[in-house]
């Protein structure tokens, strides 16, 4: 029998993916560009297809990286979720200062995902939330690193009756794909200004790797080095 070809839209679909994120991995000039994933690419013609087991197996491999019990109830209500966990530690911890400057974004679709300002931020319900809210709804899905998970609730284990609460919304809930730090994620990080903060560094590098589109921080080093993929907060 032979190999099955699936399209550009078709091989979105299966990963849960905007069609923008595949073209990101599959060009060599953008920074999302991934090339284990750009090799399975073919072109047919002026149409880019894929053979449907390669991707399978690939998005199999790739599975046993992701912390989810359940992707599909992810898939369905984590953005009913997040909305929900809005302000959840009102009251406990300060929402970060943000400069005077409005929230840039770029942000069109895929995957988002979040640094330490403004996930807490959304947790105190501060300035910045009504803004973060329009990404997340254009969003497919949120990344949140598993350096960035542990040291949230870390910090919660000081307010110990805010922690299973915490606790819940980052790991229960199925709100984030969870992206490990791994070799790939440690290589990307040796590119990048050793100036930029460890949590964001950390953040950033698993996120991307995890497939993010964008990555929202306030650390402005991050933001300010050209070519990255990240909108302010």
């Amino acid at each position: 029998m032979p190999d099955r070809l699936i399209t550009l839209n078709e091989v979105a679909q299966l990963l849960r993916v905007s069609r923008h994120t595949v073209q990101a991995w599959i060009s060599p000039s953008s920074p999302n560009h991934r090339p284990e994933f750009a090799i399975m690419a073919r072109h047919a013609g002026r149409k880019t297809v894929f053979i449907a087991d390669e991707v399978t197996a690939w998005l199999n491999q790739r599975r046993g990286a992701v912390y989810s019990d359940n992707p599909a109830a992810r898939t369905t209500y984590w953005r009913e979720r997040f909305i929900g966990g809005r302000g959840l530690l009102r009251g406990v911890l300060k929402a970060p200062e943000r400069e005077s400057s409005p929230l840039r974004s770029g942000f069109a679709g895929g995957l988002l995902a979040l640094d330490a300002a403004p996930i807490l931020t959304w947790l105190a319900d501060g300035e910045g939330s009504a803004a973060l809210l329009i990404m997340v709804n254009r969003a497919e899905g949120l990344v949140l690193s598993v350096p960035l998970a542990l040291w949230l609730l870390r910090r919660a284990v000081r307010s110990p009756g805010h922690y299973s609460a915490l606790r819940d919304f980052v790991l229960a809930q199925n709100i984030f794909e969870l992206a490990p730090l791994n070799e790939e994620a440690l290589t990307r990080a040796e590119d990048l200004p050793a100036a930029i903060g460890e949590i964001s560094l950390q953040s950033y590098c698993c996120c991307l790797e995890a497939g993010a589109a964008t990555f929202v921080t306030a650390d402005r080093v991050l933001l300010k080095t050209p070519g990255l993929p990240v909108s302010s907060f």
